[in-house]
């Protein structure tokens, strides 16, 4: 069986990544301080089926095509696509053919926030407007708290659908 990129596997992956776009833009809540967005899901999925490589270059294509297609008001910036793509790298190494469990579901969406959201994306907003980190970091860790509880759960309940249903061969 080869390594490379099958056509299943790749248009598995253009959908879950055309999810990703969409659902990043699907949010609740009325300020940027306490958002609740969905795009997490699509990138658990490219994870769970694809592995760390695979996530991580899914994950730069999907950074890299919302920023076509909607561009953000702050601009594209690079560090965030950097982001994307160490994000891709945890939640396939922390997914990917392994059982689903909530602890790791946890485990993953606490890496996520802890080294992406409050770390890297931080530092990337603190490059982009010089507003001090720990101003960032005050207004970001409640939202990044109630992330890492709804995300650990949707994560969860997600997975185990999929484990259970007949979508858990995608990509394998």
């Amino acid at each position: 069986m080869s390594k490379g990129l099958k056509i299943q596997e790749l248009t598995w992956m253009a959908v879950l990544i055309a999810m990703n776009v969409v659902l990043s833009k699907l949010v609740i809540g009325v300020s940027n301080i306490m958002q609740i967005g969905f795009g997490f899901v699509a990138l658990a999925l490219i994870g769970y089926y694809f592995g760390p490589f695979k996530a991580a270059i899914a994950n730069v294509l999907a950074d890299i095509i919302a920023n076509t297609v909607f561009p953000s008001v702050g601009g594209f910036f690079w560090g965030f696509t950097l982001s994307a793509l160490v994000a891709g790298v945890i939640y396939g190494l922390m997914l990917h053919n392994r059982k689903v469990t909530l602890l790791n579901s946890f485990l993953t969406t606490l890496l996520v926030v802890v080294i992406i959201n409050l770390g890297m994306n931080t530092l990337w907003i603190h490059m982009m407007y010089q507003t001090p980190v720990t101003a960032l970091l005050a207004s970001r860790l409640p939202k990044e708290a109630l992330s890492l509880i709804y995300q650990t759960a949707f994560i969860y309940i997600i997975l185990r659908w999929v484990q259970n249903s007949r979508f858990n061969k995608i990509g394998r």
